[in-house]
Order: C-alpha cells, then sequence, then structure tokens
C-alpha cells in the first residue's frame, strides 16, 4: 500500500451512522475513517460540518492498538455470546468500512491502492454463513490523487446503501442500493424524492443542506433531515422536523426508548437533544441539564441502568474528537443528568476525547476510547482510570449486532460482543 495516498480529507458530506462527521448522509458516521492510516488516500467529510465523532486518522507505519477493547475477556475466535463473525483474509485490499443487521449478516468496503489507482470492492456476510463471500462491486476505481469518498450504511439483512461524496458541494451525492445481498446494485443519488411521515424500521436519518455559507461553501446555514428507506435507498424529506436548528444529526435509534436527534435549541443556540418514539413523526425537546455550551453533536447508547449520551465539542489542546459531557437518562429519553464534565485549567480532566461510541458494557462499567488511550469508570461516570497507554486504542460503536470494536490502524482487526465484556476478534481483508 502507497502511504502517499492518504493525504487529505475532504468531501463525505454526511452519513448518519459515523460516529464521527456530518457529512455524506449529515456524517455521523463514516466508521471506517476513524482507523485508517496508512491506507488509501481519503477523499470525504467536507469540513464545512461538525463532527460527530470519530475521525482520527492515524498516519502511522506500524504499532498495534494499546488495548483492545479496553477491560474485556477475550472468548474464542469470532464467536462472542451468540454473536459469531467470521475472518475473511481472503477479500482484497484494506477494510475502510463495515457494518452489520440484527441478525448478524453484514457489508464491508475494501481498497486495494497502489500507486496510481485504488480498486475499490465489497465483501458481504450473509445471515448464518461461515465465510464472507465477495460482492458485486458497483465503485468504480479511482486514479490519481482523487482519494476515496464512500461510505457504507447496512439498512437490514441484506440490505445496504453506498454514498460517496461528490467533488462539489452543491452536486449531490452519489448512491448505489442493494436488497440482494450485493449481488446487484441499482444507482441513484442522495438528491431528496418527496416526503415521508417517519423513518421506517432499519432505516436512517441524514442531514440535507439548504443553503450554505456565501463566504464558505463548505458551511451550512440551514437544513433538514431525510428519510433513508430500507426498502429503496431513496431520500425522502422528513415531513415533521425535529424543534432543532442545524447543525442537526441523528444521535441514535434506541429499541424501545426511540429516535434522537442532536442540534441546537432555536431560541438560545444552546446544544439540545430531540426525541421521537414513533419514528420522526412526532417529536418532544428533552430536558438536559448542563451541556457543555459549544458541540451541539451528541450520541446516544444503551445500557442496563438506562440510556446515555456523549456530547462532543472544544477541549484544550484542540482535538478533532472533544469530549464535553456525559449525561444519563432513566426515563427513556425525557430527561437527562450531567454525570460528568470536561474540566480545563488546574482540574483538567481525563479523558478530553472519544473516538466512536461511549460502550457501556452489560456489568454497567462505562469506557471511552479516546485518540490517545481508553479509559474505564465502575462508579458510573464519577471516575475513570486509564487502562491502556497513551496511545490510539481504537474505537467501539454499537450496531445492531452488537458492540463492534475496531483498531487504529486500518490492519483489518475488529472485535465484537454482545454485552461489552467478552469479546471475539475477527480480521478482514489482507492488510
Amino acid at each position: 500500500m502507497d502511504v502517499r495516498m492518504l493525504r487529505g480529507v475532504r468531501g463525505l458530506r454526511g452519513f448518519p451512522w459515523l460516529p464521527g462527521l456530518r457529512g455524506p448522509w449529515g456524517l455521523a458516521g463514516l466508521r471506517g475513517l476513524s482507523w485508517l492510516p496508512r491506507q488509501p488516500r481519503l477523499r470525504g467529510l467536507r469540513a464545512g460540518v461538525a463532527l460527530v465523532g470519530a475521525l482520527v486518522l492515524v498516519a502511522c507505519a506500524g504499532g498495534g492498538d494499546a488495548g483492545a477493547p479496553a477491560g474485556g475477556a477475550a472468548s474464542r475466535a469470532g464467536e462472542s455470546a451468540g454473536v459469531r463473525v467470521p475472518s475473511a483474509p481472503g477479500l482484497p485490499g484494506t477494510a475502510y468500512d463495515i457494518g452489520f443487521a440484527a441478525d448478524g449478516s453484514g457489508f464491508t468496503l475494501l481498497a486495494e491502492c497502489s500507486r496510481r489507482r485504488c480498486r475499490q470492492h465489497v465483501g458481504v456476510l450473509d445471515g448464518g454463513a461461515k465465510a464472507w463471500r465477495r460482492g458485486r462491486s458497483p465503485l468504480p476505481d479511482v486514479t490519481g490523487d482523487r482519494g476515496l469518498s464512500a461510505g457504507l450504511a447496512v439498512l437490514g439483512p441484506g440490505r445496504a446503501l453506498i454514498r460517496e461524496g461528490a467533488e462539489r458541494a452543491e452536486v449531490p451525492d452519489r448512491t448505489w442500493f442493494t436488497r440482494d445481498g450485493g449481488r446487484t446494485w441499482r444507482r441513484g443519488s442522495a438528491r431528496a424524492v418527496g416526503t415521508t411521515a417517519g423513518v421506517a424500521p432499519g432505516g436512517t436519518l441524514v442531514q440535507e443542506c439548504l443553503e450554505r455559507d456565501r463566504s464558505d461553501p463548505n458551511d451550512c446555514v440551514r437544513e433538514r433531515l431525510l428519510a433513508v428507506s430500507p426498502r429503496t435507498g431513496r431520500h425522502h424529506v422528513l415531513a415533521h422536523q425535529p424543534p432543532l436548528k442545524g447543525p442537526l444529526g441523528q444521535a441514535g435509534d434506541i429499541p424501545g426508548s426511540g429516535l434522537f436527534v442532536s442540534g441546537a435549541d432555536p431560541r438560545t443556540g444552546v446544544p439540545a437533544l430531540a426525541r421521537s418514539a414513533d419514528g420522526g413523526r412526532t417529536w418532544q425537546r428533552a430536558r438536559l441539564s448542563g451541556p457543555g455550551k459549544d458541540g451541539p453533536v451528541f450520541r446516544v447508547v444503551a445500557g442496563r441502568r438506562g440510556l446515555y449520551a456523549t456530547q462532543r465539542g472544544e477541549v484544550s489542546p484542540p482535538a478533532k474528537n472533544g469530549l464535553v459531557t456525559i449525561h444519563v437518562s432513566t426515563d427513556e429519553g425525557l430527561t437527562w443528568t450531567r454525570i460528568w464534565r470536561y474540566r480545563e485549567g488546574r482540574e483538567r480532566t481525563e479523558p478530553r476525547t472519544l473516538v466512536g461510541d461511549l460502550l457501556v458494557a452489560d456489568d454497567s462499567s462505562l469506557t471511552v476510547h479516546g485518540e490517545d488511550g481508553s479509559w474505564r469508570s465502575t462508579d458510573g461516570a464519577r471516575t475513570f482510570g486509564r487502562v491502556t497507554a497513551r496511545e490510539p486504542s481504537g474505537a467501539a460503536t454499537h450496531t445492531p449486532a452488537g458492540w463492534l470494536w475496531r483498531d487504529s490502524f486500518g490492519k483489518g482487526r475488529f472485535r465484537i460482543s454482545a454485552d461489552g465484556v467478552r469479546w471475539a476478534e475477527f480480521r478482514v481483508g489482507a492488510a
């Protein structure tokens, strides 16, 4: 792999599932970006929209993760408490994005790069299958110094949407949708088509910019949310928008609790959360105690003792994935109590960054995977203790199939867990 292919990040405007950025789909998601170093150059992630989480391009050649994941017990390869994912060393190239459905099936995007060209591939894991297979890739080869700008959203068993960032902000991104496990793909775009009353099960919300800043076309000054259909892959305007102003982004979709969107209070500009218990048909603004004044980007995950929301924002010294508050809710997300906040000066706290989601394990421990190590709390976030060396320790995200950990160095190492305690490792790609 030619290290010179990794040069910059420019384009992807919004995947909702990247705990990371608001970009191809209101990028709250490009998961692959947080752990890709030394791999094909990534074009994507237009700077005009705020970070929702994981974007740490670790430009290192070697090394391993400091912990994987912190505090977890290992189980036999590829299987953890009933969640089984086989390794796929035979798939070509480096896995730069991956996702799973509730039945354990999944998709991955891979890139095989030389000095002049990146060839993109798709891997597919069918439900209950013992091995991954190569799907048909609709993505063209990338030549010259354009880099990669594609991201993946799994919309259910056998269903996925690939979105490729456009070169110019005013041009809709290209999309490809499959409902037959990657055997065929239907080409489309991220342009909105009609309206919809709500988000169907398996679907997701993404951001659409309606008006850009004249001084910087990468910045959005007016936006709305679109619902991605898991049946067709098309984008539809959500008929009833949440009572927030931008930057908007899906913060979480928690079975039994509701759909969450982060943004800002239209009157005060204070970061805020809105919750829908009926798939986006009606919305209620959550009562949030003590949010950070900057950073209207939240991620919501579920634990045995309630829901947890992490807020991204500015820390000192500056970091892409600054962590400013942690809140907990015991009433399905209607009210939130702050249980941790970032402090500067003599009382400066750690962790100060979060890559991916807050890992809420079934033993009630909380683990933060940061840009320079991992921290764990066993007392409800009152205190955190460092559990890895001061170096990148990967990232954990919650998927419909369970917790997914990925390494920080683009080596195709993953771990999966049903409970956040027992983990099984698997590898994807030839990296």
